[in-house]
């Protein structure tokens, strides 16, 4: 045989040899991310079961839609058949609000810390609004009625009656967080995004330019059908490998 066939054949057996190498070196690492994968979902497994039982319940929004008051939370609904006439009345005072109530509950052994961002209020004995901040939960304790809750100018809820007519995601909405954790360096983080929107307002029928409070509707029930909500909003579960140190644990595959 002639030199040039043993010199392909060595080529040949080179290569071969070399992709050998690096299939072996595909293997160790795929073995090595399944067994990184596995530990992982075992510490998920260990943190969610020592996790502390927290419940958070939410009320549907109160209807009709309560007016805004300058001095405190709002406490009366606007008179039945009342009507505002663009553009001298959607401005300004006329405003509405969008109202739910929330509860927090710590059914763990063990204290929780929980904190409200966002458009989440309690009130006072004097009925004054002031913002939530952080709460500490004994084992068993429930908090105090808290309110998400947001003012809007019949303006701007039109304005959510328009995108709703065009399908297009409504502008002007009521969002607040909830975190929940314990102690442990080695826990977890709980959190709730809560949204409450809506278009509770709609033009009167052949009335250019008067908009009033969404009727009853045969079939459609109250005006609450005119308002997004969530009695049952996700909850999102960070795993911390140390929550001092700010690490993680990384998120499923996925997730």
């Amino acid at each position: 045989m002639s030199d040039t066939f043993w010199v392909a054949l060595g080529s040949i057996g080179g290569t071969l040899a070399f992709g050998g190498v690096v299939w072996q070196g595909y293997l160790t690492r795929a073995s090595l991310k399944v067994s990184q994968l596995m530990t992982a979902d075992a510490i998920r497994s260990r943190l969610d079961s020592q996790a502390p039982g927290v419940t958070l319940k939410l009320s549907p929004p109160p209807w009709e839609p309560q007016a805004w008051n300058s001095t405190g939370m709002p406490c009366n609904t606007w008179p039945q058949g009342q009507t505002w006439h663009f553009p001298a009345e959607q401005e300004g005072a006329n405003r509405l609000v969008l109202q739910q109530v929330l509860v927090l509950e710590n059914l763990s052994d063990r204290q929780v810390e929980a904190r409200f961002d966002g458009d989440l209020v309690v009130a006072d004995e004097d009925r004054r609004p002031s913002a939530v901040g952080v709460v500490v939960l004994e084992p068993g304790e429930r908090s105090r009625e808290i309110y998400l809750q947001g003012d809007f100018t019949i303006k701007e809820l039109s304005e959510n009656f328009r995108a709703k007519e065009g399908d297009q995601e409504l502008p002007h909405k009521v969002l607040g967080t909830v975190t929940v954790a314990d102690d442990r360096d080695n826990g977890s983080t709980d959190r709730w995004d809560l949204v409450l929107t809506g278009c509770p307002v709609e033009p009167v029928p052949d009335r250019e330019g008067l908009w009033t409070i969404a009727p009853w509707h045969l079939t459609e029930g109250s005006g609450l059908r005119t308002l997004g909500y969530s009695l049952l909003p996700t909850r999102q579960r960070i795993h911390w490998v140390s929550r001092a140190r700010g690490v993680r644990l990384p998120a499923p595959d996925g997730a």
